[in-house]
């Protein structure tokens, strides 16, 4: 009987690999033998002690980007072996490998929250259908994944349908992915174009704020949890996200004499941010005597605030829909309104660019549209 022949283990030309650092960490690199020359680089990327479930998810998602990496990087030497320069060949790889590629360009550029909504898209594809690549996607492809995102529920304790702003944002990353195919020269152009943009259309969300007069109510109303109280009013008179707050350490308050300033870089941008604290931030910042530098300046903050906050709205006689991020909204509006320039509100805020606080203008617009308009009831 003859000898089964040996089945010849062809080697990858790339390989993941990890290097063990001090903290526990693992570092993340691709280790290439091409052409008789060894070449390391190292991806940025670290899998972390798996101590808990969301210590796997981040080490699954972390393995999924660095693999797309290393199939691109492997497809890149196997066209170059080939004689192939058109790049138009990685259009053959999965859509939801080519958003990890735009992913880590977003990474690059510093576009932290681009990038969260870009990991949920990617998510999300894998749930729809991530055998497809991306030279497949078409209009019915996008069609029948906002299809998908209408009928399905949130992930939140409600399980209400998802909100209109958050499908909209779902397939504004994807258009973005695919633009960039475009740019990237894999793609001749982008199937969104047609796509009727009635389709996509999202209406502005409402931005619910609270007048003087509110917030007045609201500091004489007993709160159950004075430390979600105090940190509220923080907001609305200094327009800290509540996901700042919630990290703000005593070492990120500045104080010179009479002058209080926080320097603290942002969860949601990633940028720095300089914000200089009035009179009315500052008394609701609690007793420093007893902590040290890295302790938190509202250490009773927590997540569940919900139910807290509008059972103190109530109270106070406040019937909007109301949530913590409701106090940010507050001190832009309060700022425009006493007389603060755009720009520099939007300094104030932090927003990347002043398109984001014009949408506050439209508010004071409106109010200014009003008060000219009383004149009428005195002359008329």
């Amino acid at each position: 009987m003859a000898r089964p022949k040996k089945q010849i283990k062809v080697k990858e030309p790339v390989r993941l690999r990890y290097d063990k650092l001090k903290n526990g960490n693992q570092s993340l690199y691709l280790d290439t033998y091409y052409n008789g020359r060894r070449t390391i680089q190292y991806l940025k990327l670290y899998l972390i002690p798996e101590t808990d479930v969301a210590a796997k998810i981040q080490n699954a998602n972390t393995l999924a980007q660095a693999n797309a990496i290393k199939a691109e990087k492997i497809m890149d030497l196997t066209n170059k072996s080939a004689g192939i320069t058109d790049r138009s060949y990685k259009a053959r790889m999965l859509f939801t490998d080519w958003m990890q590629v735009y992913r880590n360009y977003l990474e690059q550029k510093g576009s932290k929250a681009a990038v969260h909504w870009v990991n949920l898209v990617i998510s999300e594809l894998t749930n729809y259908d991530s055998t497809v690549i991306l030279a497949e996607v078409d209009r019915d492809y996008i069609l029948g994944f906002l299809e998908r995102l209408q009928s399905r529920n949130s992930y939140k304790r409600a399980h209400t349908p998802l909100a209109k702003r958050t499908v909209f944002l779902y397939l504004a990353y994807i258009r973005a992915g695919l633009n960039y195919a475009v740019k990237e020269n894999l793609l001749q152009k982008s199937p969104f174009v047609k796509i009727n943009a009635d389709m996509l259309s999202g209406k502005e969300a409402k931005r619910e704020y609270l007048t003087v007069e509110e917030v007045k109510r609201l500091v004489a109303t007993p709160c159950k949890h004075q430390g979600m109280k105090a940190a509220f009013l923080f907001s609305c008179f200094c327009g800290l996200r509540i996901s700042d707050i919630k990290k703000l350490c005593w070492k990120h308050v500045h104080k010179n004499g009479d002058r209080w300033q926080v320097e603290i870089i942002q969860y949601k941008t990633g940028k720095i941010l300089y914000l200089p604290l009035n009179m009315n931030a500052r008394k609701w910042i609690p007793e420093q005597s007893g902590t040290s530098p890295d302790d938190p300046v509202f250490p009773t903050l927590t997540i569940s605030y919900k139910n807290t906050l509008i059972n103190w709205a109530k109270k106070a006689g406040i019937d909007k829909k109301f949530s913590f991020h409701v106090g940010r909204h507050t001190f832009a509006t309060l700022a425009l309104t006493a007389g603060v320039d755009i720009y520099t509100t939007s300094q104030l805020l932090g927003h990347a660019t002043i398109r984001h606080t014009q949408r506050y203008a439209k508010i004071i617009n409106s109010k200014k549209i009003d008060a000219v308009s009383l004149l009428d009831g005195i002359f008329i």
